[in-house]
């Protein structure tokens, strides 16, 4: 046996124990408050019915008549005087409020006994005890709110039956006698012989339910009692066998499930001291979506991470060191050529070509440190709402001071207000169409379009062109830093190969992707997509 199976098994069963001891106390203490709840609503309706029907009958007569109601919801009912009670001083203030006070006859019985006031001049007290709920309860019910209603006019049964219901704990409606769903030797006893009749439906122990019907002669209607549900007890054997299987159970399945999981730790393990080694290929096993599956996951991506980061440093290193050589070399040889100069007007231009070199050093560095910020992690991004198209009809008008006899169009698109915000880091952003606009500008012929649109949740941002466009092959690779297609005319127009990588880049950290296809102008079609709010990127 294994120490994390022991301890987890040892556990398991030392809790399920506890459970065990506090299920059974919990078990008791429940069933007690809800039969006290259950019994409360089943009888407080009735009982209250009889104590109003009680008071309509002759005094000397009152006594007899409880007694016959009693006989008929098999129940022992009684008519007594206040002395006769024997109850503490708040149960006594409460009947004598007209309130009902239910409580058990003694501690070890499951009959409960309620009392009620009856009203009239010398105020007389109802007592009934009783166990369940029984067949003969709920005919007794049934003929006894027949009884009430009787007594009262037809057009006046709706009023009654409503004020009934509020204090009834199942309903009593008016049914027609199609919809009774009744075998037919109760139907026989129901309209024929005026009787009435209990149903019950379900398995009787769980989730059953007993239903009363009594005749209406007056309007041939069938008077409907309930639905109402039997109260269920959890019994102690079910429960103690459950336990004793769901201990079996429980050291079962934690064993099984234990072996694979130090399995899968074990190799978990290997990989990280092979990392550790040095060993940057190594990779954890990837099974399931659970912690170890998540851990094993997170570790792989960290490792590939480092690989990327080192990977990336090395290229970056080679790729600066080569970009770098040529201003260099400039500097150097303008510096010669100033020595040289015979005049100030000689010395003046080599000056000026000597700051042209500083300044595309200057460039070439302020992108390699935005790449680098961009590729060494996660940035710290403030996401906002951006007015998109606010921000285009911005960089229209920037870049068309750098176009020359080219133009920048923002084509705006016919959309509602709400639709033409995004969320998103604005720098990034602007830096994002910046880079596409200036990359257009280098191959574009005539002109530059701008536009934007948005697909369900993503947003898209196009810049157009109509220069040569970009072969299919190469489509991929121009996102790559440091890539030329044509390595002699982006030296010419001064591009260093870090302006689409940078895209890229900004695209990956804002959850959406950046492409290239072609555009309808002729030349290529540069969109940038990411989801409209940041709280969709899972579901993109």
């Amino acid at each position: 046996m294994n120490s994390i199976f022991l301890r987890i098994y040892g556990g398991m069963v030392l809790v399920c124990v506890l459970i065990g001891i506090l299920f059974y106390a919990s078990l008791e203490t429940i069933n007690f408050f809800r039969l006290n709840l259950f019994r409360a609503n089943l009888v407080t309706g009735p009982i209250e019915l009889v104590a109003e029907m009680t008071a309509a009958q002759p005094y000397d007569y009152q006594s007899r008549w409880v007694q016959e109601v009693g006989h008929l919801m098999d129940a022992q009912m009684e008519l007594v005087e206040l002395q006769q009670l024997s109850l503490d001083q708040d149960d006594l203030e409460r009947v004598k409020k007209g309130r009902l006070v239910l409580r058990l006859v003694d501690d070890f019985s499951r009959r409960s006994e309620g009392i009620i006031q009856v009203p009239g001049p010398q105020p007389r007290y109802i007592v009934g005890s009783g166990e369940y709920l029984t067949e003969q309860q709920a005919r007794g019910i049934a003929e006894l709110v027949s009884q009430y209603l009787s007594s009262h006019p037809v057009n006046e049964w709706n009023a009654v039956l409503e004020r009934l219901n509020r204090s009834f704990g199942f309903p009593i409606k008016r049914v027609p006698p199609f919809q009774v769903t009744l075998d037919d030797d109760k139907k026989q006893r129901l309209f024929n012989e005026e009787q009435a009749v209990a149903h019950f439906a379900g398995n009787r122990g769980s989730s059953t339910q007993i239903s009363a019907y009594k005749l209406l002669p007056e309007t041939g209607e069938v008077l409907m009692l309930g639905p109402q549900e039997l109260f269920d007890w959890y019994p102690f054997e079910l429960m103690t066998m459950m336990v004793i299987i769901a201990l079996a159970l429980v050291g079962f399945g934690v064993y099984m499930l234990v072996k694979p999981l130090e399995n899968r730790l074990s190799s978990l393990e290997k990989a990280v001291l092979r990392i550790r080694g040095g060993d940057l290929n190594a990779r954890a096993p990837v099974e399931g979506a659970d912690a170890i599956g998540q851990l094993a996951g997170t570790l792989n991506g960290m490792t590939e991470h480092i690989q990327r980061l080192l990977t990336a440093q090395k290229e970056l290193t080679r790729a600066v060191s080569h970009e770098l050589r040529t201003p260099v070399a400039r500097i150097r040889f303008g510096l010669e050529m100033m020595i040289d100069a015979m005049n100030d007007e000689q010395r003046l231009k080599t000056a000026e070509a000597i700051d042209n070199d500083i300044e595309q050093l200057d460039k070439l560095i302020d992108e390699i440190l935005t790449y680098s910020k961009l590729e060494e992690g996660t940035p710290v991004l403030d996401f906002v709402m951006i007015d998109i198209d606010k921000l285009l009809r911005r960089l229209e008008q920037e870049s068309q001071a750098l176009a020359g006899k080219k133009q920048v169009i923002y084509k705006a698109p016919n959309l509602p207000e709400e639709r033409r915000w995004a969320e998103g880091e604005e720098r990034y952003v602007h830096r994002v169409v910046q880079n596409l606009v200036g990359n257009a500008l280098r191959y574009a012929r005539s002109k530059v379009v701008i536009s934007f649109t948005v697909v369900g949740d993503v947003f898209r941002i196009d810049v157009e062109d109509d220069g040569p466009g970009i072969p299919e092959a190469d489509r991929k690779r121009v996102f790559q830093p440091f890539t030329r297609l044509d390595d002699s005319r982006t030296r010419a127009s001064g591009g260093y190969g870090l302006g689409l990588s940078i895209v890229a880049r900004i695209a990956y950290w804002h959850g959406g992707r950046a492409r290239v296809t072609q555009s309808e102008l002729g030349g290529a079609k540069f969109s940038f997509l990411w989801p409209r709010l940041q709280s969709l990127r899972e579901s993109n």
